[in-house]
């Protein structure tokens, strides 16, 4: 692999659309990536994915020309560490709060001298025969999420740590953790409000902002907006969804 393609986007200012994988499925990768999704994220944190099915997936994203990333099941040095020696050239960490925290983070995620990664046999040096001298540090993509409102009064500080290269909000779980419900998501002022400050502080810091939506039209207006990392559903909702729609077809 030449470069990380979706980072090059992101750092030129463009937008770039991707989605969430929680069918553990190598080939519901293929056929999103196959569709046009540029990008793809193992979800580890909510999905029954073991480590081999996950690299099996990172394969499959990279054998139809997409980016693989993937969201941390917790914080651990090990978690970061096996997703990004599977291969992942990005990873989501769930529930960042604090500037202090992305640091951390930061420190595990790059090989010396900038950071502390440990250098192993792994089958992400498989990505390019410079990967543990300087491609890596280059080419993954540390993506905080936030998902609260501490997160939100720190995104200015989470998005100007340095290392950090996106940050990405968690709009159902910054809804509950400010006392709203799902329904709110997107429509209450103060969720509304609370996505708003996120994208501000991350434009002040000069990084891309991403989020999870529903749908096309979502994504075109949050674009629109100035969001540039799209997660457009996942192959689960997806599925549920157009799956729903041919069975009313069928049935009413």
């Amino acid at each position: 692999m030449e470069s990380n393609f979706v980072k090059d986007k992101l750092i030129a200012g463009k937008a770039s659309v991707g989605t969430f994988l929680n069918l553990c499925s190598p080939m519901a990768a293929e056929a999103m990536i196959g569709l046009g999704y540029e990008w793809a994220v193992v979800d580890t944190e909510h999905s029954t994915w073991d480590l081999a099915d996950t690299a099996l997936t990172f394969a499959a994203i990279e054998a139809k020309g997409g980016i693989p990333m993937a969201r941390t099941w917790d914080h651990s040095n090990v978690a970061i560490s096996r997703l990004l020696d599977a291969g992942a050239l990005g990873l989501v960490i769930p529930h960042v709060s604090t500037a202090q925290s992305a640091a951390q983070f930061a420190d595990v995620f790059r090989y010396p001298p900038i950071g502390h990664r440990s250098v192993g046999s792994s089958r992400a040096t498989l990505l390019n025969n410079k990967y543990r001298t300087g491609w890596a540090n280059d080419n993954v993509m540390l993506i905080p999420q936030i998902e609260d409102p501490e997160g939100v009064s720190n995104a200015y500080e989470i998005a100007s740590t340095e290392g950090v290269d996106a940050v990405f909000i968690g709009p159902n779980d910054l809804a509950l953790e400010m006392g709203l419900t799902t329904n709110d998501v997107f429509s209450h002022p103060d969720h509304i409000a609370a996505i708003k400050e996120i994208l501000n502080g991350a434009k002040k810091a000069g990084k891309p902002a991403g989020l999870s939506v529903p749908d096309g039209l979502s994504a075109k207006q949050f674009i629109e907006d100035g969001f540039t990392m799209i997660d457009l559903s996942n192959d689960f909702r997806l599925l549920q969804k157009s799956a729903y729609d041919e069975l009313s077809k069928a049935t009413s």
